[in-house]
């Protein structure tokens, strides 16, 4: 009973949360394009991609330590949890403080590396440094946040991010209304932001996990390096997405230009919220999914696995394929100031984007069962090649062919599409020592549900033209409620069927 209410709850406050910032992004994003310019907007993502190329060194010991300080909890060796915890954080502060020259430097001769337009050198510059300066910020102080891994509150977490939202829009709502328009307001918000949830992260590392400490006396260099051999190949992952898809701006930036760097930033900005609401959805199972591996419940935990590949795609599943259907009118609607051309390339992007996200959203958990078992080495090297091979081919379309930033953002689609399909559901059943076919059922009524959708969405599409946004908000409410209820019918087995319904009315009564 208590695990399904945590379940729930878990769930529905990450789903809130996503939604908020769904919104959020949707109304300001559109209106930064309007007032600042498209041009000048794809600098925000170019900006955030770079302090993903920071990450492929930190995440080798960042990204295993829940994992294994939960572990350690749930068997009752606290000394061990305080060590991994006290160790990592030291870490991370140090290589902060080593980082922010660097990154000062770039801000300052960023000009001579990309192509950067003369009339906006100043803001984008400042726009730079202070969304540098507030990742290095979190970059200290992310481990704070392995208290809701470790107590599976993902709840707190998740409201804890819905206020970051809602404080962040209010900032660049206030700066843009009272102030000249400028694109470094964004990255004020962002270092305001990431010093206040600090805040609460700290606080909360307290409140739920007492028998954690951050203390120098903990610190030993061998729990680190004990992290970085497990997860040195978390790194290597990192690095293979991006060159899949990491490097997908700045190609576009030195090889085609910043006007269509843009295109493609705006072309990026719903699929990367969608992409985030399928990893939100994932992740409230890992802890519970992380606590059934360490406890040893196999069976337990290959059915919490298989439910979560269901729950995962059925609940993401729906969005996805509706901007995909409705994107043209969604775009015009949207982004008012672009052409009708600019609308028909931009959605040709999203869809090349989302493109492996329309399977990858059944298979998602399987990512996690890499992560739990601690074997990465295998599927990490094949996702690096394929990432070498995304830049080989890109490169020569782009040297030999007309395809331009088509080739940018179709060539990793499809590479990765096979990845989806073939490698990540054998792996993970490999990994477990079970059949090769053990995930392949998830994938395949979710394969059939989608095509039920979209033959559905594109019927209700062809019988009632979309000419604004009220509209639009109700063909998205029929075909949510037809999505979803093909969904039900069809993703899951009859007895996931009935803990579905469980816990949707033991919600309902709690909300009571």
């Amino acid at each position: 009973m208590e695990n399904r209410k945590r379940f729930v709850t878990n769930m529905a406050a990450q789903v809130l949360s996503f939604m908020v910032n769904l919104g959020i992004n949707f109304f300001l994003s559109g209106y930064i394009v309007d007032v600042i310019g498209k041009e000048v907007y794809g600098f925000v993502g170019l900006a955030n991609n770079f302090t993903s190329y920071v990450q492929i060194f930190t995440v080798a010991f960042n990204a295993m330590l829940s994992r294994y300080v939960t572990v350690k909890l749930v068997r009752k060796e606290y000394e061990e949890a305080n060590r991994y915890l006290s160790s990592v954080t030291i870490c991370n502060v140090v290589i902060s403080l080593i980082l922010f020259i660097p990154s000062v430097l770039l801000c300052c001769f960023m000009e001579h590396l990309i192509n950067v337009p003369a009339e906006h050198v100043f803001d984008i510059k400042l726009l730079w440094f202070l969304l540098f300066f507030g990742f290095l910020i979190q970059l200290g102080t992310n481990t704070f946040q392995t208290c809701f891994f470790a107590s599976n509150r993902l709840d707190l977490s998740a409201r804890r991010s819905l206020e970051n939202y809602i404080l962040r829009a209010g900032i660049l709502v206030i700066a843009f209304s009272f102030f000249q328009p400028h694109i470094w307001y964004v990255g004020l918000a962002s270092i305001i932001c990431a010093i206040c949830i600090t805040f609460f992260n700290w606080y909360y590392l307290g409140k739920l996990t007492p028998t954690l400490q951050i203390k120098r006396k903990f610190y030993s260099a061998k729990y680190v390096k004990e992290l970085v051999r497990v997860g040195i190949w978390n790194s290597v992952n990192q690095l293979s997405q991006l060159l899949l898809n990491g490097f997908d701006l700045l190609i576009t930036n030195i090889f085609i230009g910043s006007a269509q760097m843009g295109m493609l930033s705006i072309a990026k900005t719903i699929p990367t919220q969608l992409l985030s609401l399928i990893g939100t959805v994932s992740n409230v199972f890992t802890p519970r999914m992380t606590i059934l591996y360490a406890s040893g419940d196999k069976k337990a935990f290959l059915k919490e696995t298989s439910f979560a590949m269901r729950v995962c795609g059925a609940l993401c599943s729906v969005p996805l394929i509706g901007f995909i259907v409705f994107g043209r009118p969604f775009y015009t609607l949207w982004m008012d100031s672009l052409s009708a051309s600019d609308v028909i390339q931009v959605q040709i992007l999203s869809i090349l984007t989302l493109l492996p996200t329309l399977f990858s959203v059944y298979i998602y958990p399987l990512y996690s069962v890499n992560t739990i078992t601690c074997k990465l080495r295998i599927p990490v090297l094949l996702s690096c090649g394929i990432g070498v091979a995304n830049l080989i081919i890109v490169y020569i379309l782009l040297k030999t062919t007309n395809l331009g930033i088509y080739a940018v953002a179709g060539v990793s689609s499809t590479l990765l599409l096979f990845r989806v399909l073939i490698f990540v559901p054998i792996y993970a059943a490999h990994n477990l020592e079970e059949n090769i076919l053990t995930f392949y059922p998830p994938l395949l009524r979710g394969i059939i549900s989608s095509v039920l959708m979209v033959v559905s969405f594109r019927a209700v599409l062809s019988i009632y033209e979309i000419t604004s946004w009220v509209g639009l908000i109700c063909m998205a409410a029929v075909c949510g409620i037809i999505g979803y209820t093909i969904n039900y019918c069809i993703v899951f087995s009859a007895e996931e069927k009935k803990k579905v319904l469980v816990l949707i009315r033991e919600k309902v009564r709690w909300n009571k």
